[in-house]
């Protein structure tokens, strides 16, 4: 009689964990699992945002400083562009969508930008270079205006970028945010805090 209770007791255990497992761990697993998933695809098109950007940015450049570069600026950047990360991303349906539909709004313009650059019409070559510094400048915008996390771009970019981004952010202005929500009063003052120490301490 006794053995028989014990190995009731075994069983009502064993029943108790495996319920456990399938009913709380499980689904923890998962989360987890989705979540890891989640930031490892966000964090690669950043990666690849980011180049892009620099890519552009220094054709940019080079146009802006010699009238010859000016010509062929689509090409040159065409060289260099790249949507890997992208179109992998797509693929997986349920990691890519899970960024949010606001910040994904925002990377698909981005990447449809930077194509326009290359495949775009213009009236001439210097219009094309318009279009390529607004492409540029609206990644900026992007961060500016909290469209995409600033805290993770920075930490994927080189010396040199984020030499660039603290240059010109403070430059960049805020789109479509009156009137200002106490939320919103409290970033901007966080974030002149933070352009106040990048003046002081890059």
């Amino acid at each position: 009689m006794a053995n028989d209770i014990g190995w009731e007791k075994i069983l009502a255990t064993a029943l108790v964990s495996s319920f456990f497992t399938a009913c709380v761990a499980e689904p923890v697993k998962a989360f987890i699992q989705r979540h890891l998933k989640r930031n490892d695809l966000r964090r690669s098109l950043y990666q690849e945002i980011m180049n892009n950007f620099t890519a552009l940015q220094q054709q940019v450049e080079m146009a802006k400083h010699d009238d010859e570069m000016k010509t062929g600026i689509g090409e040159r950047f065409a060289m260099g562009y790249k949507r890997l990360a992208y179109d992998l991303a797509q693929k997986d349906a349920a990691a890519f969508y899970n960024l949010g539909h606001h910040e994904l709004y925002w990377i698909e313009l981005l990447y449809r930008d930077f194509e326009h650059v290359i495949n775009g019409r213009f009236a001439d070559e210097a219009r094309r270079l318009s279009n390529a510094e607004f492409a540029a400048n609206y990644v900026l915008n992007n961060l500016k205006n909290r469209n995409m996390s600033k805290r993770l771009m920075f930490k994927i970019s080189p010396p040199w970028v984020k030499k660039h981004f603290r240059e010109h952010l403070p430059k960049m202005y805020y789109l479509g945010k009156e009137p200002l929500g106490l939320p919103e009063k409290l970033r901007r003052q966080y974030d002149r805090a933070q352009y106040w120490a990048w003046q002081k301490f890059y």
